[in-house]
């Protein structure tokens, strides 16, 4: 969090963001911030933007083991075509893509 934090106090910040807390969250939020000597609005902030780069990275990045890739590579390569797979191509969308 403190690289996250480090990145954001350098910009201007304009945008408001409103949360409701049980008193129990409010209190252990509080003192994390304290342990860090931090706001609680700075390290409320930084978690959330922490937690939401993890999830967006999470969504745009496709993970997977070594000799997985490699065989995957390894069929776009194929040029055999497979009559299923060009039925199946050649098939109107269900879903739109956004």
């Amino acid at each position: 969090m403190a690289l996250t934090a480090t990145r954001t106090k350098s910009r201007t910040k304009s945008e408001r963001l409103e949360a409701r807390a049980t008193e129990d969250e409010a209190a252990v939020i509080a003192r994390a911030a304290e342990l860090l000597n931090a706001t609680v609005s700075s390290f409320v902030v930084g978690a959330a933007v922490e937690k939401a780069e993890t999830i967006v990275a999470r969504a745009e990045r496709t993970l997977m083991p070594a000799a997985q890739f490699d065989a995957m590579i390894a069929a776009l390569d194929d040029a055999t075509v497979v009559p299923e797979i060009t039925e199946l191509a050649a098939r109107p969308r269900r879903l739109a893509r956004r």
